[in-house]
């Protein structure tokens, strides 16, 4: 009766965490984001929003396009960045509600500054490597714990390494 109790006990164990992580289809993030940029060799902290969609085309393997946009106005001059990237998404979804995953997404990124009027914008390559954590909390709710990136932009003819943090919402649709 002991062992089988026991490989009641085991089956349940792995059956039960493997039956609630279900991969879903979709998944829609958005949030708060932070940007530290160095505009004109001054680091600034540019505070934004940042949102996702990812296709998970399995449970580990997915498709995410990837937009921000960031504002300062350090010294009254205005700046805006706003990214546009995409790439693949690799999840681990074997620990139960907790989902780490991993990123590389390029794209562009359009930039502008502006004061008293004069302005200058410009679009150019950008890329980001990256990942971070969800918890999942409901069925189709999980929370974006973190999710951090070294992100690459050449602004304005200036090599940028640049670091993006962000924490928001993940609505989970669909399942495969």
């Amino acid at each position: 009766m002991r062992r089988f109790m026991w490989v009641v006990v085991l089956t349940v164990a792995v059956v039960l965490p493997t039956r609630a992580q279900q991969t879903p289809q979709i998944e829609l993030m958005g949030g708060y984001s932070y940007l530290r940029s160095d505009i004109g060799g001054v680091d600034q902290g540019l505070n934004g929003w940042n949102g996702s969609i990812t296709e998970n085309i399995n449970h580990w393997l997915g498709g995410t396009a990837d937009f921000s946009g960031f504002y300062a106005h350090p010294g009254g001059i205005n700046v805006n960045t706003h990214t546009f990237m995409f790439g693949p998404h690799f999840a681990y979804r074997k620990s139960g509600s907790v989902t780490p995953f991993a990123h590389v997404l390029i794209g562009g990124m359009r930039a502008s500054q502006g004061y008293l009027g004069i302005s200058q914008s410009k679009t150019d390559f950008a890329a980001a490597l990256g990942g971070g954590v969800d918890v999942k909390v409901h069925k189709i709710v999980s929370i974006r714990i973190i999710q951090a990136e070294y992100v690459y932009t050449p602004y304005l003819n200036m090599r940028q390494d640049n670091l993006r943090v962000s924490a928001g919402i993940v609505l989970r649709f669909g399942r495969k």
